[in-house]
């Protein structure tokens, strides 16, 4: 439907009442005013001009009324200009301003038509002033009646010029104001169909969406981040408050109001597939959750938008898996060291005998196999602990990778791998050194066992600003863009592993990126197929 335009012609009952009306009115009141009190002399003219007048007027009875919207309207200020020259010739000795009436036919054209028909305007001032002059009713006696005779039609024909240019100015300024209002009211459209769209897709999804503008102010929400905001207690408005706990991923360690996802990002972190456990004990529902800030061009903050998804069967899933690596391990444990206790008591006791009975080699193979499934087992448990503490002190931790380095040089030598170490003389950090030395060993370990015959395996550190940087790199096979996407993955093994039958279940990195994790550093891989692997471990140094 088109918007109606703020400026169009006049209807008929419009015209007449506006224009013509008073007119006529004028006309009769002044005729009959002077007609009264003195005795006309051009009482010819005045009669005539006032029955032009009353015709011109009736004209607005027709039936039908499309004639004021054509240029056959002309037809009525063209006769009161005849009308005004007779009534003002009668007139002029006894009321000579009559013939400012001639402004209601001249703005009716002046205002409703082009410029040519401008001319019917200084024609019919002309004939206005010019007639009384011709008739003699009052010839040109003295320069001053030819300025009364001039200025009519100057005055008239400038006001009337006046007239058509406000009247054109109007219409384009109109014209321009309709545009615009097309042109907002599409734009309106289009913006409510955008915002209809986003909304749409922002309820189809089955993730949750929210946005905060710059004050931390809820602006757009999806349905989904309503239905289990409502599940977990959470006030999306207030932002992201919490009624009840929010625990951490292990479903056990309370999350600080402060410290939860939300507020958070509120104040500008940017967090990446965070887990949290909102709810009531028994009914409680698993988040993973990213945020990113959101600026215009020019750098000015827009706002912040989180976007999370209910991952509750998933994590119950996993809980599930360590639960059992868990008991598993456990249970494999206790018989692993009973086997390993009698197989020693049964190699003491037979001392230099086991030799003579042929049985020395089958004890030292199940020794040999009872420690490695006890080093299993022991990997399992720290991959399913999710209470895995460091003991963070003051520390040099050049002699930690010195003993790492040396611990596994013997290995390295029986596999043709050329081991070096390139240590400067202090490293101070706060850390557990233990466990730094865990890490370091299981990254050496890999590195040894995927380097072949003649390849070199590199450990060296440095202090880099405010932290250490320890790096491990081998000249190996390599690993593939998806190996190294996965290779912090618990139990993922890379096909090079499964082909080459190296030993191991898959958890030596993973235990490595926790043991970085606790020591607030993280923990990067760079490798190609064929041209080796980096590992990089940066953690905060000691200050």
């Amino acid at each position: 439907m088109s918007e109606p335009s703020l400026w169009s012609p006049l209807r008929t009952g419009q015209l007449f009442v506006r224009l013509q009306l008073p007119f006529l009115l004028s006309v009769l009141f002044f005729s009959a005013a002077v007609a009264v009190t003195v005795p006309v002399e051009q009482s010819g003219f005045l009669w005539a001009g006032v029955g032009i007048t009353i015709i011109a007027s009736l004209l607005f009875l027709l039936p039908r009324e499309r004639w004021t919207a054509s240029r056959w309207v002309l037809v009525v200020p063209v006769l009161d200009i005849l009308a005004l020259a007779g009534v003002r010739t009668a007139l002029l000795p006894y009321l000579p301003t009559i013939g400012f009436l001639c402004l209601f036919p001249f703005a009716w054209i002046a205002y409703r038509f082009r410029w040519p028909w401008l001319s019917i305007v200084l024609g019919g001032s002309v004939l206005i002033a010019a007639l009384p002059f011709v008739v003699g009713a009052a010839p040109v006696s003295s320069g001053l009646a030819l300025v009364n005779l001039l200025a009519l039609p100057l005055l008239a024909t400038g006001i009337s010029i006046g007239i058509h240019l406000g009247a054109n100015s109007y219409r384009r300024g109109q014209d321009a104001v309709n545009r615009s209002r097309r042109e907002v009211a599409a734009a309106l459209a289009k913006s409510q169909d955008g915002e209809l769209l986003l909304r749409s897709l922002l309820d189809t999804v089955t993730g949750a969406v929210a946005f905060y503008d710059a004050e931390g102010r809820l602006t757009v929400s999806n349905a989904a981040a309503a239905a289990w905001a409502r599940r977990g207690g959470l006030d999306l408005e207030a932002g992201g408050v919490a009624s009840q706990r929010v625990l951490a991923a292990d479903k056990s360690t309370p999350i600080p109001p402060h410290e939860r996802v939300v507020p958070r990002a509120l104040r500008g972190d940017t967090v990446t597939n965070e887990l949290e456990w909102l709810g009531e004990p028994g009914s409680m529902i698993a988040i993973m959750l990213t945020s990113r800030q959101v600026f215009r061009s020019d750098g000015v903050l827009l706002g912040t938008v989180i976007a999370g998804y209910e991952v509750t069967e998933l994590a119950e899933a996993v809980e599930v898996r360590e639960q059992f690596l868990a008991t598993v391990s456990h249970e494999l444990r206790t018989p692993l060291t009973s086997i390993m206790g009698y197989t020693e008591y049964v190699t003491d006791e037979l001392g230099d005998e086991a030799e003579a009975l042929g049985v020395d080699r089958a004890l030292a193979t199940i020794t040999r196999n009872t420690e490695k499934l006890l080093d299993r087992v022991a990997q399992l448990l720290s991959a399913a602990d999710k209470h895995f503490e460091v003991r963070l002190e003051p520390i040099d931790l050049r002699p930690v990778l010195r003993a790492s380095a040396d611990s596994l040089r013997v290995i390295a030598t029986g596999a043709g791998v050329d081991l070096v170490a390139a240590l400067p003389e202090a490293l101070p950090v706060e850390a557990d050194g233990q466990r730094f030395a865990q890490a370091v060993e299981n990254l050496l370990t890999n590195a040894i066992k995927f380097t072949p015959s003649g390849g070199t395996v590199t450990l060296s550190a440095s202090v880099d600003a405010d932290e250490i940087v320890v790096s491990v790199v081998d000249s190996g096979v390599g690993m593939s863009d998806e190996e190294q996407r996965r290779a912090f993955d618990r139990f993922y093994r890379a096909r090079g592993a499964r082909s080459n039958s190296v030993q191991g279940i898959g958890v030596g990195l993973a235990i490595v990126k926790t043991i970085v994790d606790a020591h607030h550093g993280a923990i990067a891989v760079h490798s190609a197929p064929g041209a080796g692997t980096a590992f990089t471990l940066r953690i905060p140094a000691r200050r």
